[in-house]
């Protein structure tokens, strides 16, 4: 059985997170990538791991069933905030962060600004550990990649949707 919570992330911000799992087992936290949801953690969430583990997957800010605040996005402490508020409100004990994609980038803004004395560990799925210029160099992502970007920023849905298609055929 899943369970959701509302969880209030940085800057007050309202957070989506589902849970199901063996509540006594250890806890792993999935935070997803840009543009996508906890859904994206479906098979995971509902697989043999819980019968083993506490398995807990947050929308993050501005993303599925999250808050969608305007101008909350720059600063990295606020996504660190968002996980720290997680675990905090669930009372995960040492948590294995598992980032996808852009989650590797919260997990490190995590570390950044709390360490690694209340998790377990870190499990990264494809996932890019920095932004910046070298990430989008050509070579690195890759023009096809670069080039569906500004889809995932698009307040158009028929837009957005076929970049996430796009990207979902580049992956696979």
């Amino acid at each position: 059985m899943t369970t959701s919570h509302s969880v209030i992330g940085g800057g007050g911000v309202r957070l989506h997170v589902s849970e199901t799992g063996n509540p006594r087992g250890k806890p792993i936290l999935f935070i997803h990538g840009f543009s996508q949801c906890s859904l994206a953690w479906s098979k995971q969430l509902h697989s043999a791991l819980a019968k083993d583990f506490r398995l807990v997957a947050m929308d993050i800010r501005g993303h599925g069933l999250s808050e969608k605040p305007r101008d909350a996005y720059s600063d990295s402490k606020m996504w660190a905030d968002d996980v720290r508020a997680v675990i905090t409100a669930l009372d995960l004990d040492q948590p294995v962060l598992s980032g996808w994609s852009y989650g590797g980038v919260i997990i490190s803004d995590y570390i950044k600004h709390f360490g690694e004395d209340r998790i377990a560990g870190t499990n990264w799925v494809g996932a890019v550990s920095r932004l910046g210029d070298p990430l989008v160099q050509p070579g690195f992502l890759g023009a096809d990649f670069v080039g569906l970007v500004p889809g995932f920023f698009s307040e158009n849905i028929g837009e957005s949707v076929a970049a996430l298609e796009k990207l979902i055929r580049l992956c696979s």
